[in-house]
This record gives structure tokens, sequence and C-alpha cells, in this order.
């Protein structure tokens, strides 16, 4: 929870001290970043983005986190306009320091086709 803090503050140096030097992170629609140094100049390449990230639900069982929440994106103020959110869910692995090693990020979307989501 306290990585989206320090993103959502724009504490890059709070969030780097949170992770392995190796971390990955892989977001869809991008190639992974590799490194600790590339991951961080990422966010703070994001850090003029007014974002929040609005949890709901966090489960953990030994080496792995997983985070359900919805990023919240404003790039105009909090007039309400510009603002664009998405449900996510973050699944971490950590290292024996417990310090943050992979994030896999996946977005909520409904499936393609015209007869709606599937049930199984």
């Amino acid at each position: 929870m306290l990585t989206y803090h320090y993103l959502d503050i724009g504490d890059t140096d709070g969030y780097a001290s949170l992770t392995e030097k190796d971390l990955v992170l892989d977001h869809p629609g991008a190639a992974p970043h590799r490194g600790r140094d590339a991951v961080v100049s990422l966010h703070a390449a994001q850090t003029q983005l007014l974002r929040r990230h609005e949890l709901t639900a966090v489960v953990a069982d030994e080496d792995m986190v997983v985070a359900l929440g919805r990023v919240v994106r404003s790039a105009t103020g909090d007039d309400g306009r510009g603002v664009h959110s998405a449900d996510f869910a973050d699944v971490f692995t950590l290292s024996e320091q417990t310090l943050v090693k992979t994030c896999r990020r996946y977005y909520y979307a409904l499936p393609p086709g015209p007869s709606g989501p599937l049930f199984i």
C-alpha cells in the first residue's frame, strides 16, 4: 500500500526504497521496464499527472501480493474534466527482504464481441 502512496504523492525516492535493484515492471501495451533506475525514471516522468490509486482489496500469500483497485487520473485538475479511471489488478512478487521484485498490472476490459460478457 505504501508503494501506491509514494506514487500518488510523486515521491519516487520513497517508492525506490521499497524495490529491488533488479525490479521488473510489466504493464499492458508496453515493453517491460527492467531495473530500479528505469522504473523510477518512468514514474518520475509521470509525476505531473494528478493520479490516485483507490485500493479495494489486498491479498498476500508468502512472496506474492495481489492488489485490486482503481486508478484515477486527471490531466486538468479537480473540475471533473479530463478525469479517467480504470480498474486494475497488480500482482507483486517480493524478495526475501520483502522488497518489490516484480509488478505486473492487469486492467479490466469487457470481452470483445457482440454477445457481451461470457460467464464460465
